[in-house]
């Protein structure tokens, strides 16, 4: 059987247990003791008690006289405890209860009535509880009717008080009820920004203006390199054509030279080959030239595969990189249920809508799953530090 522990619970069972023990056992000895009174004899009662109503175990039920101990006993598992007493003359005694990390509750002139059985809810806290039980036989036979009246009426006030306590229990619940709306709603709202943030955060973070700066500017660098060998190689081809020209114009200078004067052919033929030889000259050097822009051409294949390694390798880093960055938010997708689960049994705990044992069970629950993603969080941000070392970050 469950019980809500709520603040009407626990004016109810206050307000139940002083009504128990003064009301019940005092209109016992009412009804019982006058004819009782002069007798003596062995008599047993047994004490009953609980908190909040579930059996209360372990508590010492003593029965005093004068400050002394005549008999005493310790409530079993269902909260019960048998006190007995040999030739008792129906002197008043004193009932003490008494359990470690609770109120002593002390009930003085109390005419013990063989089979009677008391009734007793206890109270957490320090300090001592003392009911006094009037035992004047004529004093209670000529005061019964108005003590019972006195206690009927503090009965009533009693019910008075709970139904306003009740009633402003309703008006604190609304209130809180619309404060926990505006905080839902505040935090709601402070939520969406930080997510705005954090995208914001996630571009600023994207944006690396010297790796750009330094991209473009190895670009235009093969640009220039490209327009350079462009360049060459049509100076080559026109270089080649004009040889070629040149040559032909030379043989038919030659055959015209010879035809018309042998010496003068002798001279122009050895201009021309002086020219040749030139040509010559410009056709080695041109293919010398050739040759460094062929190793050039290999570097820059070099480079190129270097940049594609390079390439690969941050692709590689960014996959991984995102793959922890899955795990962070997976985290904190759990956090948030956990949240969500905190803010229900914090509801339970308020409304009193869950026993305490319960309570305490589903908060270290809570809190171990907090630790273990605490756990996670740790080595995530481990993985992220071997990353970045890894891939020299």
């Amino acid at each position: 059987m469950h019980f809500k522990i709520t603040r009407k619970t626990i004016l109810t069972t206050l307000t139940a247990a002083f009504i128990s023990f003064s009301f019940h056992s005092f209109s016992e000895v009412l009804n019982n003791e006058v004819s009782a009174i002069s007798k003596t004899g062995s008599v047993s009662i047994k004490v009953k008690v609980n908190y909040l109503g579930k059996a209360s175990q372990d508590v010492m039920v003593s029965l005093m006289n004068n400050g002394k101990t005549v008999t005493q006993s310790t409530t079993d598992s269902n909260g019960e405890a048998k006190l007995s007493l040999n030739d008792y003359d129906n002197t008043p005694l004193t009932l003490r209860l008494k359990k470690e990390g609770y109120q002593t509750q002390i009930m003085t002139g109390l005419i013990v009535k063989n089979g009677s059985s008391y009734d007793f809810s206890m109270v957490k806290g320090s300090g001592t509880i003392t009911t006094e039980v009037k035992t004047g036989v004529r004093r209670i036979s000529e005061k019964s009717e108005e003590e019972i009246k006195q206690i009927n009426e503090k009965k009533e006030s009693h019910i008075e008080d709970t139904k306003k306590a009740q009633e402003k229990k309703e008006g604190y619940i609304d209130e809180k009820k619309e404060e926990t709306q505006e905080l839902k709603k505040v935090n709601e709202e402070t939520q969406k920004l930080e997510k705005k943030s954090e995208k914001l955060e996630e571009k600023i973070t994207d944006i690396d203006p010297e790796a750009e700066k330094k991209k473009r500017e190895q670009e235009a660098k093969l640009r220039e390199e490209k327009i350079e060998a462009l360049e060459k190689q049509q100076a080559l081809e026109q270089v080649e054509e004009a040889s070629e020209e040149a040559k032909k114009q030379a043989e038919k200078d030659a055959k015209k030279a010879e035809k018309e004067v042998k010496q003068e052919a002798k001279k122009e033929e050895a201009k021309a080959q002086e020219e040749a030889e030139k040509e010559k000259d410009k056709l080695e050097d041109a293919e010398e030239k050739a040759k460094e822009e062929k190793k050039a051409a290999k570097e820059a294949e070099k480079q190129r595969k270097e940049a594609e390694k390079a390439k690969k390798e941050e692709e590689k880093y960014q996959k991984k990189l995102g793959k922890l960055i899955d795990d962070q938010e997976d985290v904190k997708d759990d956090r948030r249920k956990l949240e969500k689960d905190q803010a229900k049994l914090d509801k339970k705990v308020r409304k009193g809508k869950i026993e305490p044992e319960e309570a305490k069970v589903e908060q270290a629950k809570i809190n171990q799953e907090h630790a273990e993603l605490d756990e996670e969080l740790k080595e995530i941000k481990k993985d992220v530090e071997k990353l970045k070392k890894k891939y020299d970050k």
